[in-house]
């Protein structure tokens, strides 16, 4: 499968990221795994970006929030990864309109360097449910701030921007084709400015058992 896309400038990285993932449900809780896999051409380079295995629990503590913990082993074009994600979702349903707003705190050990970092990951999206169709359209951003581990404080790391859709293929079988817009920034100073952009055809197949 090939995708065409034109970058706004020539530093600008073309990605294809693929998901696959299972989910459980028993009451109140669900257990879950997914599998991911990246590519990346940047500069003329064509490269795997990265694949990672991602188990997961989640509790729903309340009808409009839920708690979730899962974990990354990753392997990177840097070297191997561990990632430990705790986050708290609310949501709120509003007719064919749905919102959610997600706080993800991320901390990633670098095996291999024996270094690590945290950020503070935040998620607004909304999503409409087209009437009498299979199909949903979805938009979100996500910021990831604070890098607490780096004495410089730089309080904005990178930032998604996502469109996409859900596209329900049998009742237990969802497919979501989206694009991401992944903006990197660097800091001077007090001042962050942003260098080039990922732009990303992500697919991710979601299975419920």
């Amino acid at each position: 499968m090939c995708f065409a896309i034109v970058s706004k400038a020539q530093d600008d990285a073309l990605c294809t990221w693929t998901t696959v993932a299972f989910d459980k449900s028993f009451g109140k809780w669900s257990v879950g795994l997914m599998s991911e896999y990246r590519h990346k051409i940047h500069e003329g380079i064509s490269k795997t970006d990265q694949y990672f295995a991602r188990p997961r629990v989640a509790y729903k503590a309340l009808p409009w929030l839920t708690v979730r913990y899962q974990m990354d082993f990753a392997s990177t074009s840097s070297g191997f990864n561990l990632r430990f994600m705790p986050e708290v979702t609310a949501s709120h349903k509003m007719g064919d309109f749905s919102f959610a707003f997600r706080q993800r705190v991320m901390t990633t050990w670098k095996v291999e360097q024996g270094t690590n970092s945290t950020v503070l990951r935040t998620r607004a999206k909304v999503d409409y449910s087209i009437p009498q169709t299979p199909l949903s359209v979805h938009f979100a951003v996500e910021p990831y701030w604070c890098d607490f581990s780096n004495d410089s404080f730089a309080w904005f790391q990178k930032a998604r921007w996502y469109a996409g859709f859900n596209i329900k293929l049998l009742d237990n079988l969802t497919l979501v084709p989206e694009y991401v817009c992944q903006a990197y920034h660097n800091h001077q100073g007090r001042y962050a400015r942003r260098t080039y952009d990922d732009h990303v055809i992500y697919m991710t197949f979601l299975v419920k058992l």
